[in-house]
Formats: C-alpha cells, sequence, structure tokens
C-alpha cells in the first residue's frame, strides 16, 4: 500500500490520489494529514507537501492548486522535459520534488477540464472545441498525458518500492457506433418520402431517386444499412461493441429516421441482442431538458432494459451542466468526451474515470469514457486522405498500447458504406479494427 501525506484532505487530494494511484496504477493506496503517521508507516510513502520528511518517499512539491475551492480565470504554466509537457511545473525559489512538477494538479487540471469551465470562444454548435485548449496550443493533444505521467510515477515508485504490488491493466479496443441515420431510405414516413422525391425530382437527381425506389421495392440493399458487415468484425475479431441511437424527433440537427417504424425498432431489438447500447441524446435535447428523459424511456422501452450509457449528438458537451443532466436521468457512463475537430485525448487520458463536478467540488458517480478518433473528425475537419487517417490512427493506438489503456473508436454506420464521399473509408475501419486488435 502507499501512504500519500498532505497537510489538508479534500476532495479534489482524495479524487485524484485515487485515479491516479488506484485506477491507473493499480495500487491500494490512503491519504492521511498526520505527519507522525507518515513517518512511522513501514510501507511505500508519497510526500505532497511542502515539507522534507526524512524518510524514504516520493517527494511532490504542491502547486497549491488542488487547495483551492471553485474557479478562477488562469491558464496554468507548462514547461516540457523530453517532450513531455508539465503542467504547474516546479518554480526555481520553491523546494525539491522527485517529479520536477505538481503531477497531482496537472492531472486533475485535465480530468476535470478545468479550462471547459471558463470563457471561451464556442464553435457554430456552441462546443468546446480543440484550438480553444491548452492540449492543443501547446502541442501535446495526441499525448495521454495523464496515464504517461502516472506511469512515470509508478516506475520511480517500484524502484524506490520494489515491494509494492499492483493490479495488472491491459490495454483494450473498444469500438462504439453512433446510429443518428439508421437508414438512407427506408423507415422515413410516406410523406417525408413523397418530399425527398419530389425535391429529386425537381433537382433532377435521378440516379438517388432510382437508389431509393429501388430500397423501398427491397430490389436493393439500403446504403447505410452495414449492420451485417459490424456484426461479421464483431464475430471475427471478438469485439464488444457499443451502439448509441439518436431517438429524436425530426428536426434541423436531427435527421434521423422516424423512430416509430418498423424499420427502426426492428434494426435496435437485433443489434440489443448482440450488443451493448446507449442512448444519443439529440442536438435538440440540450435546449428542452424533458427531451432526454422522453427519449431515455423510448429506447428503454424498445429494448426492454435500462439504459444507462450515452454519447452526445454532435458531441455537443458542456460542462457541467450536459453532465449533470445526464446523472439526473440515471446515466451511468458517458462516451463524449472527444472533439469533433480534432483526434486525442481531451482530457489527457485514455482510461476512464469518473466525472469530477467542479461547481460543486465532488467526484460523481457517472464514468467518463474517453474516445480517440472519429470517422467524421478524419474526413471533414481534419481533411485527411483514407491512407493519412490511418497513418494518424495508428499513431494513437500505439500510444494507448503504449500506457495499457483503452482506444474508444466512434463511427458511423453510414461511414462503412463505401456510398458517396465514404469510397475507401470501409477498407480504411477494417485496417483500424484488425491494427487496434
Amino acid at each position: 500500500m502507499i501512504l500519500v501525506y498532505t497537510p489538508r484532505i479534500n476532495n479534489r487530494i482524495q479524487y485524484i490520489a485515487k485515479t491516479l494511484l488506484n485506477d491507473i496504477c493499480g495500487f491500494d493506496y490512503k491519504v492521511t494529514h498526520s505527519g507522525e503517521d507518515f513517518l512511522n508507516f513501514k510501507g511505500a510513502r508519497i510526500n505532497y507537501s511542502d515539507k522534507d520528511m526524512p524518510v524514504s518517499c516520493i517527494k511532490i512539491y504542491p502547486s497549491g492548486f488542488l487547495l483551492e475551492k471553485g474557479i478562477r480565470e488562469f491558464v496554468p504554466d507548462v514547461e516540457f522535459k523530453d517532450n513531455f509537457p508539465m503542467l504547474f511545473p516546479l518554480k526555481h525559489d520553491q523546494g525539491s520534488c522527485d517529479m520536477g512538477y505538481d503531477l497531482f494538479a496537472s492531472a486533475f487540471y485535465m480530468l476535470s477540464r478545468y479550462e471547459e469551465y471558463l470563457p471561451f470562444l464556442e464553435d457554430r454548435h456552441g462546443r468546446f472545441e480543440a484550438d480553444q485548449s491548452l492540449a492543443y496550443q501547446k502541442g501535446f493533444l495526441d499525448l495521454p498525458v495523464v496515464d504517461l505521467a502516472a506511469m512515470n510515477l509508478k516506475v520511480k515508485l517500484l524502484e524506490m518500492f520494489p515491494f509494492l504490488e499492483s493490479k495488472k491493466r491491459n490495454y483494450s479496443f473498444l469500438p462504439t457506433y453512433d446510429i443518428d441515420v439508421a437508414y438512407a431510405y427506408k423507415g422515413k414516413g410516406i410523406a417525408r418520402n413523397l418530399l425527398i422525391i419530389l425535391r429529386d425530382l425537381i433537382t433532377l437527381n435521378y440516379k438517388v431517386l432510382i437508389d431509393r425506389f429501388y430500397v423501398l421495392w427491397n430490389l436493393r440493399r439500403d446504403p447505410f444499412d452495414t449492420y451485417d458487415f459490424q456484426l461479421q468484425l464483431q464475430k471475427q475479431y471478438n469485439l464488444d461493441p457499443v451502439y448509441f441511437f439518436l431517438c429524436a424527433s425530426f428536426g434541423p440537427k436531427d435527421r434521423g429516421i422516424s423512430v416509430h417504424s418498423r424499420a427502426f425498432s426492428r434494426l435496435v431489438k437485433t443489434i440489443g441482442d448482440y450488443a451493448r447500447a446507449g442512448i444519443h441524446p439529440s442536438y435538440a435535447s440540450n435546449f428542452k431538458g424533458k427531451l432526454l428523459k422522453d427519449e431515455i424511456d423510448f429506447l428503454s422501452g424498445v429494448l426492454n432494459r435500462n439504459i444507462e450509457k450515452s454519447r452526445q449528438h454532435y458531441l455537443k458537451l458542456k460542462m457541467p451542466v450536459t453532465y449533470q443532466n445526464l446523472l439526473k436521468a440515471n446515466i451511468k457512463s458517458d462516451f463524449s468526451m472527444g472533439y469533433a475537430s480534432h483526434t486525442g485525448f481531451r482530457a489527457g487520458t485514455c482510461s476512464p474515470f469518473s466525472f469530477y463536478d467542479l461547481s460543486l467540488e465532488s467526484e460523481t458517480k457517472l464514468r467518463v469514457y474517453p474516445i480517440t478518433v472519429m470517422d467524421g473528425t478524419l474526413r471533414d475537419y481534419m481533411k485527411l486522405k483514407p491512407e493519412d487517417a490511418l497513418r494518424k490512427v495508428r499513431k494513437l493506438i500505439d500510444i494507448t498500447r503504449q500506457v495499457n489503456g483503452l482506444f474508444v473508436s466512434l463511427w458511423h454506420n453510414d461511414a462503412l458504406s463505401n456510398h458517396a464521399s465514404w469510397k475507401g473509408w470501409r477498407d480504411i475501419y477494417l485496417e483500424i479494427v484488425r491494427y487496434a486488435k
């Protein structure tokens, strides 16, 4: 066991000690404010204070950030050592520090998403995007800095205290799918199909019109119906995917098929038989609170089970309101922690972690699963060619493997269609799955 000494114990310190030492490093630990207990302890020790202790221990000099309450507008200093970013570095007039920076404060700043509580320049969807983040601006967005720091601390602890035992943690891959538009042509209802057919006639879009009729007459598979391919991958590579279904009424940003159609219900039930499922809260649910509960209840009714997983449509995540709403709706895990505009590690980690609500200064029961890469990010935002996208993703998988983390991908059913602008991307996804496994 590891004993952590700090003169004052609060929720921030308890949270980060648990996340780093137990969740990531796999150690048993305890936090104490008793100097006497720390000195008399016979096991491994971390001194998180400005005092020098006359015993063998890892010394981390505190910046003071974890002793604060509430939120203030500031940007932490960053120094690089061997290309690794150190937030809250040790100042020249301070005492000794075995890490060279306040590792605990650095990890807390990243995991709590502190910067997202501060004023920022929203994108057109009201989102905090990658270019607003410290990680992007300082060039370390593609590094899981929290995990790398935790692994470095683990190495130092084992060097000083070789008798320490830890739970083994293995790298793993979790594919996830967003079903925004389940089918290109099926399940849209008579009135909506007639309007679309009229539009195709006016715009002389005869190819799409012919495709639509073939699908509606069951003479051709719907181009967005890629579910057999996903099931084939699941069986071949022993995957355990999670599907997120948009269960919204039709709207400007929620353009899925009718959730009341037989095609939609049949699809949800079929997928629910062989994979885990969660809600994909609608764009509109960000403005109309009751919609979230209605959509969860609808999906729960179709699947006849409780819905405890969620991912925001458009990755529309606003701290802390979005997560507070999910907690009220009895959601236990969320998969929205990623950027639409860039790949990488939004919270500086590839490890699931508990949401810490800065507005309440307390750890919550909501488990956050960071996503590292999304199909639309690669093609639409970063403008990568398929081959370049594959190279990019392989590097992200490699760094996740290095820290024995969880690599979470986000793909859409239409992106696997080899249809229109997604031509060639199905093969890229297949290579990503092969490499990730």
